[in-house]
This record gives C-alpha cells, structure tokens and sequence, in this order.
C-alpha cells in the first residue's frame, strides 16, 4: 500500500480550511492520513498534485478560493473532483483577472505585490543577477518577466517602480502582448495612473525594490 506523500497532505488541508470557511463553517484539519488511500478522495488529491507539479506558478490557496470569490451563492461549496475539471482552471485565471482591475490599494493587491516583490528578491539571487538587471534578464526571446506576469508571480504595479520597467512592456509586440494578456497593453495608461495616484503601493513597491537593491548588495 503506498504512503500519501507531505504535498498530498497539504492539498487535502487547504481544500478543507478553504471549502469550509468559505461559507462560514468550521473546520478541524485532519492529522491522521492512515488507510487514505483507500479514501475516495484519494484519486482526486494525487490528480491534483500530479497538476500543481507540472503548474508550480499556481497558487495552491488561490486555486481553491477562486470558485468562492468569482460566485456569490454562499452556502455553494466545491468538491476535489470539482477542482480536477477544466472549469476550476478558468475560473482561476478568471480570479487572476479580477484580482488585476482591483485598486492597487486593495489588501488582494497589496498582498500580491509583497508576494511578488519577495519572488524578484529570490529570483535575483537565483540566477546572480542585479535588481536594474531584472528588467532584461531573457527566458528564450522573452523578457522573463512577462512571463512572471503571465504566471501571476509579479504584479504588474512592481513594475512601474523600475525605472525601465513600462518602457518594457510598450516595446512588446501587439501580437505577443495580446497572446498572452488579452487586452493588458490597451490598460497600461489606466494600471500606470491607478499606481500613481495609489497612497499604499507606490510606497510599498519603492520601499520593498530599494530593500531587494540593498539585499543583494
């Protein structure tokens, strides 16, 4: 009989906490795990630990709370089988996207930009890079922070803190930049005004980027 593995844990858990607290109700997470394999629930939790492996951008809260936030009906709840379907990934991304016209205020954004300023900070120092070098570190012929964007690892705000960063993302081919964000580049002067007059982020994202300079120093 084999053993269910730390991840696999964990995927049960966060399904539980989310699921439950997600329409008001209380939740015990489960420590015991002997004979789980002979649980029901058991396909469903190795199929999606099968797919955060080979999607490791995703955001394992995230990707169960999706559903909660994108439908209004309370008292609706969402199975792990739910969670395997193609319909959970859309609704994902359609989170993602929602999260995206959120002011840049909001506790999702300013979550999300610490979230991807502590990402930069360890992405730098992965790959022995400066933070001025960031910007135009290449994956392939791509900047690899669009695709840091694309995977929902950066917020684009962090972006408006370098002082190349928007120039960048204008000198991006229409095609691509519809290819992989839809209508983004048609936003960027509404994104671009949103930092600018924000009162939290523009601070959050000038102060966490001079902390990641003077990290790597």
């Amino acid at each position: 009989m084999s053993s269910i593995t730390f991840k696999e844990k964990e995927i049960y858990n966060k399904h539980l906490a989310i699921s439950r607290s997600s329409v008001g109700k209380p939740f015990k997470l489960r420590k015991n795990f002997k004979d789980f394999t002979d649980n029901e629930n058991y396909f469903y939790v190795k199929k999606l630990e099968l797919f955060f492996n080979k999607f490791n951008h995703i955001d394992i809260d995230e990707f169960f709370k999706a559903p909660y936030e994108i439908y209004t009906a309370p008292e609706q709840s969402f199975d792990l089988k739910f969670y395997t379907s193609q319909k959970a990934l859309k609704l994902y991304t359609m989170y993602q996207t929602k999260k995206l016209n959120e002011p840049p205020d909001s506790l999702n954004q300013l979550y999300f930009i610490k979230r991807g300023l502590s990402f930069i900070l360890s992405f730098c120092n992965n790959n022995n890079i400066s933070l001025s070098e960031y910007t135009s570190h290449m994956t392939n012929s791509i900047n690899t922070f669009i695709l840091h964007l694309k995977e929902h690892k950066i917020s684009i705000y962090i972006l408006f803190g370098f002082v190349d960063g928007e120039d960048k993302l204008r000198n991006i081919g229409n095609d691509m930049m519809k290819f992989i964000f839809g209508d983004l580049k048609n936003k960027l002067d509404i994104f671009r005004s949103r930092y600018y007059t924000s009162c939290k982020a523009k601070i959050l994202v000038k102060e966490g980027l001079k902390k990641i300079q003077d990290s790597i120093k």
